[in-house]
C-alpha cells in the first residue's frame, strides 16, 4: 500500500467529496492545529496578548478558514495554503504600520486623549462612543481612582482599552522641630499623603 493511500484512509482525501469519518476528522483536527500554531508562531504572538482590530480580524480568519479544513468542508491543502497567506499578510501589515508612523495609523486607527490634566476631552469621549460611566469605570479598573480630576492623561488607545496616567502625588511636608534635648518623633504617611 502506498503512502498516499494511507494518508487518504486517516486523513481522508484532500477534497473530499463525501462527508469524513470520525477518525479522519480527529485525525484532521490534529494537523490543522499543529499547522495553525506553527503559522502563528511563526507570524506573530500578539493575537494572545492585547490585540488589535487587526489581530482580532485574522483571529476570526484563522478559526474559519482552520474549520473549514478540519471538517473537510475545503481541502487541506487550501485551508493551509489560506492561512499561510493570512498569516503573511498580516505580518507583512504589521511590519509596515510598525515602520510608517502614516500607515500604522491607517491599519490600527489611532488613539484619543479623554482625560487632560484632570479635564474630561468631552468631544473625544463622544468621538470614541464612551459614556462619563464608562470613562469613571475604567479609571476604577485601570488606576484604582475615582475622580478625573486625579489623572494627568487617559487615553482610549488603538487597541481599544484605556490607558490612564495618575497625576504624582503632592509631596506631604512635614516641620520636625529638635529643641532643648532629643525627642522622638514618629511619622505616619498613608501613600494618598494624609
Amino acid at each position: 500500500m502506498s503512502l498516499l493511500k494511507v494518508l487518504e484512509i486517516v486523513f481522508g482525501p484532500n477534497n473530499p467529496a463525501s462527508p469524513l469519518g470520525l477518525g479522519q476528522i480527529a485525525a484532521r483536527s490534529v494537523v490543522v492545529y499543529l499547522m495553525g500554531l506553527f503559522v502563528i508562531r511563526i507570524g506573530k504572538s500578539r493575537l494572545l496578548s492585547r490585540a488589535s482590530a487587526m489581530d482580532v480580524l485574522l483571529g476570526f480568519m484563522l478559526g474559519a478558514v482552520l474549520s473549514r479544513g478540519i471538517s473537510g468542508a475545503s481541502s487541506l491543502s487550501s485551508a493551509a495554503v489560506a492561512v499561510v497567506t493570512l498569516v503573511a499578510l498580516h505580518w507583512f501589515l504589521s511590519k509596515l504600520g510598525s515602520q510608517s508612523h502614516r500607515w500604522g495609523r491607517l491599519i490600527k486607527g489611532h488613539e484619543f486623549q479623554l482625560v487632560s490634566d484632570g479635564k474630561i476631552q468631552w468631544d473625544n469621549l463622544r468621538r470614541s462612543h464612551i459614556s462619563e460611566a464608562d470613562l469613571r469605570e475604567q479609571l476604577r479598573l485601570n488606576a484604582n481612582i475615582e475622580d478625573p480630576e486625579m489623572v494627568q492623561s487617559a487615553y482610549k488607545e488603538r487597541s481599544g482599552e484605556i490607558g490612564v496616567v495618575k497625576k504624582p502625588a503632592k509631596p506631604h511636608v512635614i516641620e520636625i522641630r529638635v529643641e532643648k534635648g532629643v525627642q522622638i518623633v514618629r511619622v505616619l504617611l498613608s501613600s494618598d499623603g494624609s
